[in-house]
């Protein structure tokens, strides 16, 4: 093994080599919905399954929970292999008080460093 190889699958790799290779990265996903009978449903998963009606491709995208709840609650129907929309879908998920996330404002470095400002950052104490 090289000195710059410290993994078996290194080997004969430089520091070249590793530059190429993926990181690993943990981030933080939001994923907005609600729980019914215990089972998780995404609020995105909803609205697909809102496109799907009975002479489209069947919804083949929820868990056999899933599909077990939203067929008990009339949010689904079963069709062929999968699943189309059911009565209730639509005011089920217009009933949810969601807004679509908007992307923050970048705060800049320099009002911070400018000293006291008659407005401060939302959530920062007035001097």
């Amino acid at each position: 093994m090289t000195e710059d190889a410290k993994h078996p699958g290194d080997v004969g790799a430089g520091r070249q080599g590793r530059a190429d290779k993926p990181s690993v990265e943990r981030r933080l996903v939001v994923e907005y919905g609600t729980e019914l009978d215990g089972v998780w449903l995404p609020l995105a998963m909803l609205r697909r399954l809102g496109e799907h009606g009975r002479w489209n491709v069947p919804f083949t995208e929820a868990t056999t929970d899933q599909a077990r709840v939203l067929v008990a609650h009339g949010l689904a129907e079963p069709h062929n292999n999968g699943l189309c929309r059911g009565n209730g879908l639509r005011n089920f998920v217009d009933a949810f008080p969601f807004e679509p996330t908007l992307p923050f404002a970048t705060v800049s470095s320099a009002r911070r460093d400018a000293g006291p400002a008659d407005d401060p950052l939302p959530g920062e104490p007035r001097t």
